[in-house]
């Protein structure tokens, strides 16, 4: 099992930057499942560590459910990431909110991630200005570095100075939403009031600042230090104008903006098949205070889609929660959750959907429960039976016994007696054997630690005649050893070092057993042990 409980992803291919975090719980993965179908999911190379490998999602009861690799068995295998909640899709959120929060407003940028991944995210817009966005909280902030805005990721410390400095400094977050993915907010931190938090419909990109509901007629913060640096061959050929707006008064906002908000955030509403009601809501209090004719039209041509759009919607959600009301399942559940997230939902619909997630649950429990008393009266049933055989057995092999016992316990202590005569024999001869072998070794050892090299058991074997040496187990040559070294008297160096001095693993096992047998301290660590075993090969070819 891949127990790394993955949380974020990316959505499409491996270098995709299309964030997608898993749901928790099982009935949202459902959903999740259900709105995503056909979608591939992806360990993202965008991600730091991420090993570009395809993902699938699992359904969990007894811990979050998560996304796992393909085919993962039990090891991490060549994927590198360690940072798997959802903070480290954090720079792919923040791409994706600013590039529709910048489409929403007629501007386009391009985007790029610093290294190391995940620390931040800079967007170039085509005008020219440059955000920086900083996500990592253990570097500092790059101020000076030439920036039309800088914002500051969740956590990220403005220090004092600055905030002093600049009077304010803009952030922003993300929150779940349910089902999987996450929304950002922006946020104006002042030194005095702390920090204002807004959703991206309501602040907007000028060329002075971003207008928030804190500061409606921003205008950024100068540039710290030095300016922009341009590349390395690059004309310098932008002049700077300035403009002077038409004055406003202060407060107050340009109709005509309003409406194209409006329009834009129904636009954006339709496309993203989300706050639909909201955006029709917000058309239809302009329509009511509207008085040019152009803008009245683009109103009620927006205001048409949009109601198009949630009719169709509540037709189908009606459709979905009919089917509901007679037959509860986990997929049309799902989707009765995806459809009433929007704000026009009746406090009857919602009634409907509790009553369906209870008669839901209330089944499955009933299910559960049925199938746990089905399958105890089975084990019961077979429990019995199992009994009844197991003693009609039990009698019948004891009158069997009984018949036999006597005459087959003589045989037993027959039999037994001759194989313990026949197995001490044996290890008599063995031991005897062993015994016979061990002058052999130890002179082939004090041989070759004399010519200074190290041997082996194949080597032994073949110098001495005796080739049933390689032959021996791990616990034959132990005995061997044991009585080569048998005279060899404590802090003399043992002449089985010239054996282990091979540096094999299995002769570095065997001379570690006989050192526990002989009650010779001898290190853990392999390379220590070789340096302990050649000092001794060292003082053995030393004459004694």
């Amino acid at each position: 099992m891949d127990r790394r409980l993955i949380q974020t992803a990316v959505f499409g291919s491996a270098d995709s930057d299309d964030p997608a975090v898993c749901p928790e719980t099982v009935h949202e993965l459902e959903a999740f499942r259900i709105e995503h179908e056909g979608q591939t999911i992806w360990c993202g190379t965008k991600f730091e560590g991420g090993c570009g490998r395809r993902l699938t999602t699992r359904l969990c009861t007894d811990k979050i459910c998560h996304f796992a690799h393909y085919g993962s068995g039990g090891s991490a295998g060549p994927c590198g990431r360690t940072t798997k909640d959802k903070d480290s899709a954090n720079h792919l959120f923040a791409k994706a909110h600013l590039s529709s929060w910048l489409h929403a407003q007629g501007l386009s940028a391009r985007f790029s991630y610093p290294e190391p991944l995940g620390s931040a995210v800079i967007a170039n817009l085509d005008d020219g200005r440059t955000l920086l966005v900083h996500l990592d909280r253990n570097n500092p902030v790059d101020w000076d570095g030439g920036y039309w805005e800088v914002i500051l990721g969740p956590g990220v410390h403005a220090p004092a100075n600055i905030l002093e400095q600049r009077g304010y400094v803009q952030r922003l977050r993300f929150e779940d939403r349910p089902g999987g993915g996450r929304f950002m907010k922006f946020g104006t931190q002042h030194p005095s009031t702390g920090t204002e938090w807004d959703i991206p419909d309501d602040v907007t990109l000028t060329p002075e600042g971003m207008n928030t509901t804190t500061r409606p007629d921003a205008v950024r913060a100068p540039l710290t230090s030095r300016p922009p640096q341009h590349r390395p061959g690059e004309a310098d050929s932008r002049t700077i104008v300035t403009i002077d707006p038409k004055p406003y008064a202060a407060g107050t906002v340009r109709q005509e903006d309003a409406v194209k908000l409006a329009v834009m955030h129904i636009d954006r509403a339709l496309r993203e098949n989300q706050r639909v009601f909201a955006a029709v809501q917000a058309v239809k209090r302009l329509l009511q205070e509207e008085k040019l004719p152009e803008n009245i039209a683009r109103l009620r041509i927006a205001l048409d889609r949009g109601e198009k759009l949630l009719n169709r919607r509540a037709q189908e959600r009606d459709e979905v929660l009919r089917q509901l009301q007679q037959n509860p399942t986990a997929p049309l559940l799902a989707k009765a959750d995806m459809l009433m997230q929007d704000g026009n939902i009746s406090a009857a619909e919602r009634e409907i959907l509790r009553l369906a997630w209870q008669q839901y649950r209330s089944t499955q429990a009933e299910r559960r429960r049925t199938d746990t008393e089905r399958a105890a009266a089975q084990s019961l049933r077979w429990e019995q039976e199992n009994r009844r055989q197991q003693a009609e057995r039990a009698r019948a092999y004891a009158q069997e016994v009984a018949e036999r016992r006597e005459r087959a316990a003589r045989a037993e202590d027959e039999r037994a007696a001759r194989a313990q005569a026949a197995q001490l024999q044996a290890e008599k001869d063995h031991t005897e054997k062993l015994s016979y072998l061990a002058p052999f070794v130890l002179g082939a050892l004090k041989k070759a630690a004399r010519e200074d090299r190290s041997t082996t058991w194949q080597e032994i074997g073949e110098r001495t005649g005796k080739r049933e040496l390689a032959r021996l187990d791990h616990r034959d040559r132990l005995a061997v050893l044991e009585a080569v070294e048998k005279k060899t008297g404590p802090g003399t160096p043992l002449w089985s070092a010239v054996l282990a001095a091979a540096g094999t693993r299995e002769a570095l096992h065997l001379h570690r057993d006989l050192a526990e047998r002989l009650q010779r301290h001898v290190p853990d660590d392999d390379t220590e042990l070789l340096a302990q075993i050649s000092a001794e090969c060292a003082l053995l070819r030393r004459p004694w």
